[in-house]
């Protein structure tokens, strides 16, 4: 996050400049003492009706302000706050005077826009939802970095100027501060000082807000950081689908989660929608095991449907000849992917059993019936009371498909199938109905009762799930099994198109894996859908990709030099271990999980700089390897990485470095810039530094 933002001014610099606060000061401007109040030594300001400070918020910002004030001006000033007051750290307490001492909200407003220009830009990476200030009728982000000299560090931002100004009030003047000086400020400060007076309602609240989160997060941290053997760690948060808010994880089993993805139709081969569903599941089940769960991992097979059958025919193939060619393709892509194998893979055509006696119950309970036309079966969705809950769809307004007469084949047009009748020349298998095969949703609630049992912990899938894939599951799964179905529900969101549309093979819009994997390599591919967070959607992007690869090939870069393998780490002995696990307990927070990630780097980077990179170099590397294997990230040999397989090139590029180091040394500069030239042009980056030149590869695939 780098070093600090706090502003080192001392109150003086806070008079316009040019106007020196002592006695020869202008009589307008010259600070005035009540009678009864105390000056406390060294701080430069009084309980006055105007301050010293009030010469517009200092040459930090620049002004506009008239020299000279009218009398009268000078009077709807409001008193200056003092360090102490409300708990106000020097600088904040500084610029707060200066701010609420200016005459008119016009200028105060001029002074916000100025120092709106003074703040530095946010990382676009921590402009995550849960970073956003709630309660602002503009976007605001702030976020808190602990540094190692136990001050606090903020970064923020905001899409309007006002807001941004406010923002960085707070940023610039509460970096530098401990924690305990920011936990002391009391947020009555702002309505004393008069700065947000004249705001509209919204900004006022959210300004509040602002000031609340940024204390929340400090606290976060502290508790992150701490090293008391007693101390718990942050319980984990989810954020659950159902009911739309963040809940601490709890399972029905202690110790067991029962998890359940809806897997891939085996049909073509899968795209990068696919992926990023098939890489945070894996990070979810990983970050599970971490934390000592043992965890029952369900992602099905649909090896029966439609489509399958659509597309072998136009192959000229079996139906079970293309869906166990594309599934094998399926999981030869996820393990590019560095995803494991769940703990069960069911098949669809593997199930039928469990598939039909489900049906059979739902028939004898009455919430399916046989269609009017024979051989279909349907579910009665009216007669489930609680139906929508997940989706929050409403039944009312449904009407009838233009494509079949409802009247002909079901009672109700929100009716959905259990069991397919069989059509001439396509696969089927006996049922109690007659020849045919499953319908969509019930092969899911039929595997998860098989290996998981009635109440899942997690069910997860693609966002596109939600209705009417998941709906119908809760419905079916419940009427038969008489139980709750899942208690947290999470959705990946999707990788949209240059387009802006989802990717899916509907639209003919997608990029598959295996496409991607001919430009990336599958561990960059990883590090790009985790550098994103979850329940957002994707934007693909070739520019994104390749930020990705550079990024991660630093990061690597970082570990040249660790011994190979690692040892188990205690978060507690670093920092940004620390920060990780606190990430990722927040919702599986890939984005600050990966800043923390990022700065534990920088600190290799920097020993390696060194004559001697030594035990904390090895120890760090741990804890980054550690922290990595988490994302499923970072596991390969850096070395490796970094320089390639290919011997030739390695060899060819270690000759035109000594040329290039023998051209310098002769001071033949041009020649060195050649031989660099040719170095990029191989797509090798050079790396010079203390210890001489080093190089990698920019590209890994």
């Amino acid at each position: 996050m780098g070093s600090s933002l706090a502003m080192s001014a001392p109150s003086e610099a806070f008079v316009r400049p040019g106007v020196a606060a002592s006695s020869h000061a202008p009589n307008s401007l010259r600070p005035v003492q009540r009678p009864g109040s105390v000056q406390r030594p060294g701080s430069g300001f009084h309980h006055v009706s105007i301050a010293p400070c009030a010469g517009l918020c200092l040459g930090l910002m620049g002004s506009n302000v008239p020299k000279v004030w009218t009398r009268r001006r000078m009077q709807t000033a409001r008193a200056a706050l003092q360090p102490g007051d409300f708990g106000l750290p020097p600088k904040l307490a500084g610029m707060a005077s200066a701010l609420a001492a200016l005459p008119n909200d016009r200028l105060r407003y001029q002074q916000l826009m100025a120092l709106a220009a003074k703040l530095p830009a946010m990382d676009e990476e921590l402009k995550v939802p849960e970073n956003k200030v709630p309660g602002c009728l503009s976007t605001v982000h702030v976020t808190a970095t602990l540094e190692e000299n136990g001050t606090v560090t903020f970064q923020g931002d905001s899409d309007a100027l006002i807001s941004k100004g406010l923002v960085a009030l707070l940023v610039l003047c509460l970096s530098g501060c401990t924690p305990e000086e920011i936990a002391n400020v009391k947020p009555e400060f702002i309505k004393a000082s008069g700065i947000t007076a004249s705001l509209t309602p919204g900004r006022n609240n959210g300004f509040y807000n602002m000031f609340k989160l940024m204390n929340k997060k400090v606290s976060m941290l502290v508790a992150g950081e701490s090293d008391e053997e007693d101390s718990e760690p942050a319980p984990l948060q989810i954020y659950n689908t159902l009911s739309r808010a963040k809940e601490t994880f709890e399972t029905l089993e202690p110790g067991v989660v029962k998890m359940y993805v809806c897997g891939v139709t085996v049909y073509d081969l899968c795209h990068l929608g696919h992926a990023r569903v098939m890489v945070f599941f894996d990070v979810v089940a990983r970050l599970l095991r971490h934390l000592g769960y043992k965890v029952v991992y369900v992602r099905n097979v649909t090896d029966i449907d439609d489509k399958i059958i659509n597309r072998s025919q136009d192959a000229g193939e079996s139906a079970e000849g293309l869906a166990r060619r594309m599934e094998a393709e399926m999981q030869k892509d996820a393990a590019s992917l560095g995803c494991a194998a769940p703990d069960f893979e069911p098949r669809v055509s593997e199930t039928l059993d469990e598939i039909k006696g489900m049906v059979d119950t739902l028939v004898e309970k009455d919430f399916a019936y046989v269609g009017k036309a024979g051989g279909d079966v349907y579910f009665r969705v009216r007669r489930f009371e609680t139906y929508g809950r997940l989706s929050r769809c409403s039944l009312d307004g449904n009407e009838a498909g233009a494509r079949v007469e409802v009247a002909e084949v079901k009672e109700s047009p929100e009716d959905f199938v259990l069991w397919k009748s069989a059509k001439p020349s396509e696969p089927s298998w006996e049922s109690p109905w007659g020849p045919g095969r499953p319908g969509w949703h019930i092969e899911c609630s039929a595997m998860a009762k098989k290996y998981l049992g009635d109440t899942l912990d997690i069910h997860g899938g693609g966002p596109d799930l939600v209705f009417p894939h998941h709906e119908n599951e809760i419905a079916q799964s419940e009427a038969a099994n008489g139980a709750p179905y899942v208690k947290t529900w999470m959705h990946c969101a999707a990788v949209r198109s240059t387009g802006k549309e989802k990717m899916s093979k509907s639209l003919g819009n997608f990029v598959t894996i295996r496409d991607a994997l001919k430009k990336y390599d599958g561990e960059v591919l990883r590090f790009y859908f985790l550098s994103s967070q979850y329940r957002r959607p994707l934007l693909y992007s070739e520019e994104a990709l390749e930020e990705a690869q550079e990024r991660l090939l630093k990061l690597y870069g970082a570990l040249r030099g660790a011994k190979p393998g690692g040892a188990e780490c205690e978060p507690a002995e670093c920092e940004q271990h620390g920060r990780f696990l606190l990430a990722m307990s927040n919702d599986f927070d890939t984005v600050n999980a990966i800043s923390a990630i990022s700065d534990l780097s920088k600190e290799l980077l920097q020993l390696q700089q060194g004559e001697e990179s030594g035990e904390e170099y090895q120890a760090k590397a741990r804890h980054l390897r550690a922290m990595g294997s988490v994302l499923g990230i970072l596991q390969r040999d850096a070395e490796e990485v970094c320089r390639g397989s290919d011997d030739d090139l390695q060899a060819k590029v270690e000759s035109l470095i000594q040329a290039r180091a023998d051209a310098r040394q002769e001071k033949d500069f041009a020649r060195a810039d050649a031989i660099r030239e040719e170095l990029t042009s191989m797509g090798v980056v050079l790396e010079d530094g203390a210890g001489g030149t080093s190089w990698r590869i920019a590209s890994m695939a």
